[in-house]
């Protein structure tokens, strides 16, 4: 997905990790296509926000908030896989720093990927870690000096109040193999340009391919499509130190 096509709402989302991932005042019922209903039974990521006890937001005697893939397809104004994996790499990351301990703090994780898109930016967005002009307030960084196969993408993110660090790597390709994303990224593409120039059968094929790959990447992974490791707090703030900030 190309940054030109993301709406005003998502621009702010990003850049403000005080804003919620969805629209929550939409029916979830008649949001998305019935096809798209197994979204709505992937458990949610819970966090702590400490801005919504201080500005009151939540009901008594809750400090909670949960981000749901649902708030996440929201705010890209639709479910695909982009969606899909940020959210898996955001559930996977807050697991592994978690592990038996309290519910996380939004808003207090720092993102480094090798490649700035939209999966990146779903990240951010769950996970509350804005971008930022400012060097010392920026919390999501592109490290494009990760070398990397084609279409394997890296995310180190750090949780800074348990100095906890994870490296998350997504191996998209595996999927349905880069031939075939290929054909479908031209589809899309077509699309932008001219959507009268996409024949029925390219919009099928895109269609389908899209709900049976959200479902794999969010349902049952395959094996190998992410590999996720907690690594040291100091390895991982050296390489962001070693960023141009």
């Amino acid at each position: 997905m190309k940054i030109s096509r993301i709406s005003i709402l998502c621009m702010l989302l990003i850049f403000n990790p005080d804003l919620s991932c969805g629209a929550q005042d939409v029916d979830n019922g008649s949001r998305w296509n019935e096809k798209y209903n197994f979204i709505y039974n992937i458990p949610p990521v819970l966090f702590h926000y400490h801005h919504g006890v201080l500005a009151g937001s939540y009901p008594r005697d809750r400090e909670t908030v949960e981000v749901s893939f649902d708030d996440v397809s929201g705010y890209l104004g639709h479910v695909c896989l982009c969606g899909a994996g940020g959210y898996r790499i955001s559930q996977i990351a807050v697991d592994l720093i978690k592990g038996n301990g309290k519910t996380l703090e939004r808003g207090e994780f720092t993102l480094i990927s090798s490649r700035d898109h939209t999966v990146s930016d779903v990240i951010s967005c769950v996970l509350g870690c804005g971008r930022r002009n400012d060097p010392a307030k920026n919390q999501y960084f592109i490290d494009q000096s990760i070398k990397a196969p084609r279409r394997e993408y890296h995310y180190y993110i750090g949780y800074h109040p348990k100095k906890k660090a994870v490296h998350i790597i997504y191996r998209k390709h595996l999927l349905i193999g880069n031939e075939e994303m290929d054909r479908l990224w031209k589809v899309e593409v077509a699309y932008d340009e001219d959507p009268a120039s996409v024949n029925r059968a390219d919009k099928k094929l895109y269609q389908d391919t899209m709900m049976k790959v959200v479902r794999d990447v969010l349902v049952v992974p395959i094996k190998g499509l992410f590999e996720a490791e907690l690594i040291e707090y100091d390895e991982f703030l050296s390489r962001l130190n070693g960023l141009n900030r």
